[in-house]
């Protein structure tokens, strides 16, 4: 045993120790980005361990060359950068499923652009140095470091498994390498079976490293042990209604109050609720917002419920009213499929549905999309044909407007009741628009930076929004249409946050949060109907069946995961991805899984009840796993055909 000890020093002095303790140190970096002040020792070790099993795992392969190395290197350095970029958009890390959309990244390239810092090249200062001293450095010292060393006679003669030559045949020097890589192997899976527990995937990368979390994330997808074992006969109304504690109501408030009218819906890009009735040096941001407002039930406390999907994800939650994915975009997951929906329960009426979004309609596979919901028409780039471009994304708002008008007269000149779903483009990240499109005068101080774009891009979004409300009206189709404006999700990034915290907590009058970036605006005008201020809790779920009631359309055998929020007004809303699962809003405050506190809704007061959280923790983790198993079952389109010919 004592003769075999030496084998351990090349190990030590060689490669594999160089390239670990700089990529060690790059995730220390990445750490200190995502996590600070939360890294230690032992969460390094972690980590360390999760890197020798990597480039343990290198050293055995064949041919093993010190370029491959460098390679792996240039792509984890890579990988860190992205994610530095993804969390301060999104604030989570990236994981595989995002990994997977790479060839979105085209469509990404200017928000990509805007995010980017130079202080993010430090994940590559190795491979500059390399470059800077390459001229300094003789061609035997490029490989390895520790070459001339290794090459000494007396060196090679105690240790000859420090030659590159005698690494590649030394059996024990291979040994050496497989018992330290099952040992790092054995630390990392205890690790993780301490924490596999936690529904806080980025808690979970914070306490057990990054690669341990990915490793673990991705077992679990491969393993399918995300798949339900619900029974067929648990998908049922009887069984939603009883987690989200509701009772059926036999004649609902405000049903049929806009039976027989087209539904023109508009779902706002980034739009956040804080912006209505916000005004900036004595100007409305949204002025056309703010007069809807009083000639629509407004719903103050209406939440974004997306996933990972984001837009895409919104435009499926509330034409179906189930939950997004727990990792993933529905329109990518769970693609080729007849969901029960809102465009399936109108054409049961009549109705024809379609929908405008001026960008490339393969953008989040929403060409599958489009038909998995019901639509019967799609209208995008094709259409629309980049005019009047405004960004990466495609046509301009007012375009996006201009151009569907025409087909919602030429359907009602038919006596064809309609249901158009218009997706806005423009107010997008990072909100730049040229100088003519701007319609307000912003503050010198806000002039020019990433808030005061968002303001300006909302305040054209608006703008759009207004003129094409008074198309309809002068088309004579306002009054013959239930009009519906939504925000898919929040504008204000993570690096928003943090860099205007000053400017954010001014115009909103206390410090923007997690509320406010949940929070978006939801209108329905109904014509006739008066109009209202509703204050209790609705999420994107409900939204399927708060329509469906004012059209009087009964749901009939179709499961809806949400409420008619007019005749429901407790509520309990779940949300994913962005924040622990087991995190939900009920009537009054937002709670999220992992704190022992809750927040009031209006207010921000801290509440302080375990057993109550821990209660409706299990109740929303019940419910979307109810969700996610109907989405097992859906899959099969047998199982969706019986669904729709109930």
């Amino acid at each position: 045993m004592y003769m075999r000890l030496p084998h351990l020093y090349p190990l030590l002095r060689g490669r594999v120790t160089i390239f670990i303790m700089i990529v060690l140190l790059k995730i220390f970096l990445l750490r200190s980005f995502v996590f600070p002040q939360t890294t230690n020792i032992q969460v390094l070790l972690w980590e360390l361990a999760s890197l020798v099993i990597i480039f343990g795992l290198l050293e055995l392969t064949k041919p093993r060359t010190t370029a491959l190395f460098w390679i792996i290197n240039l792509l984890l350095s890579t990988y860190f950068m992205a994610n530095v970029i993804y969390y301060s958009y999104f604030g989570q890390l990236l994981n595989f499923h995002a990994i997977l959309q790479f060839r979105l990244i085209n469509e990404l390239n200017t928000s990509i652009f805007d995010l980017f810092s130079p202080a993010y090249f430090v994940f590559y200062v190795d491979f500059i140095l390399l470059f800077i001293l390459q001229p300094f450095i003789s061609l035997s010292k490029r490989v390895l470091p520790f070459s001339r060393f290794e090459k000494s006679p007396k060196v090679t003669t105690f240790f000859p498994s420090l030659t590159h030559r005698h690494k590649t045949t030394s059996a024990y020097y291979h040994k050496t390498i497989l018992i330290v890589i099952l040992l790092a192997l054995f630390l990392s899976l205890l690790n993780i079976g301490f924490y596999s527990t936690k529904d806080n995937r980025m808690a979970m990368t914070r306490d057990v490293g990054l690669f341990n979390a990915q490793g673990y994330e991705l077992y679990k997808y491969l393993s399918k042990s995300n798949e339900t074992s619900l029974k067929s006969e648990q998908f049922n109304q009887a069984a939603v209604n009883q987690l989200k504690q509701i009772e059926p109501i036999l004649w609902p408030k405000y049903f049929g109050s806009a039976s027989g009218k087209n539904v023109i819906l508009v779902q706002l890009e980034s739009t956040q609720n804080f912006l209505i009735g916000l005004s900036v040096n004595n100007q409305e941001i949204t002025p056309n917002l703010n007069n809807l407002v009083k000639q629509s039930l407004y719903f103050s406390h209406f939440y974004s419920q997306i996933g990972q999907g984001n837009t895409s994800d919104a435009e499926f939650i509330t034409n179906t009213s189930i939950y997004p994915l727990k990792k993933g975009g529905i329109s990518t997951d769970y693609v080729d499929m007849d969901y029960p929906s809102l465009p399936r329960l109108l054409k049961d009426k009549g109705y024809t549905s379609f929908t405008f979004h001026p960008n490339d309609v393969t953008f989040w596979n929403r060409d599958n999309l489009y038909p998995s919901l019901g639509f019967d028409k799609y209208f995008d780039k094709d259409y629309y044909r980049d005019e009047d471009r405004l960004g990466q994304w495609g046509s301009s708002d007012e375009v996006l407007f201009k151009k569907a008008l025409p087909i919602l007269v030429d359907y009602r000149n038919r006596n064809q009741r309609f249901y158009a779903s218009l997706i806005t483009l423009t107010n997008h990240h990072p909100y730049v628009l040229p100088q003519h499109k701007k319609q307000i005068m912003l503050p010198s101080k806000l002039e020019g930076t990433t808030i005061g774009n968002y303001l300006s891009s909302v305040n054209y979004q608006d703008y759009a929004l207004g003129k094409f409300i008074n198309d309809l009206k002068v088309a004579n189709l306002w009054e013959d249409s239930i009009f519906i404006v939504f925000g898919d999700h929040f504008g204000v990034t993570k690096v928003m946050e943090r860099e205007h915290k000053d400017t954010l907590t001014h115009l909103l009058g206390r410090e923007h949060d997690v509320i406010h970036a949940l929070n978006v605006p939801l209108l329905i005008r109904v014509p006739g109907l008066k109009p209202q201020v509703i204050d209790s809790p609705g999420g994107q779920v409900d939204l399927l069946p708060t329509v469906a009631n004012l059209l009087g359309v009964t749901l009939g055998q179709q499961i809806t995961f949400g409420q008619d929020i007019l005749n429901h007004p407790q509520n309990l809303l779940g949300f994913r991805f962005y924040h622990p699962e087991g995190t939900f809003i009920t009537s009054d405050l937002l709670h999220m899984s992992g704190s022992k506190i809750g927040h009031s809704l209006d207010n921000r007061t801290i509440t302080r009840n375990d057993e109550f959280f821990l209660k409706e923790e299990q109740r929303i983790k019940s419910l979307m796993q109810l969700s996610d198993g109907y989405l097992q079952y859906l899959d099969h389109k047998e199982n969706a055909s019986v669904l729709l010919n109930q």
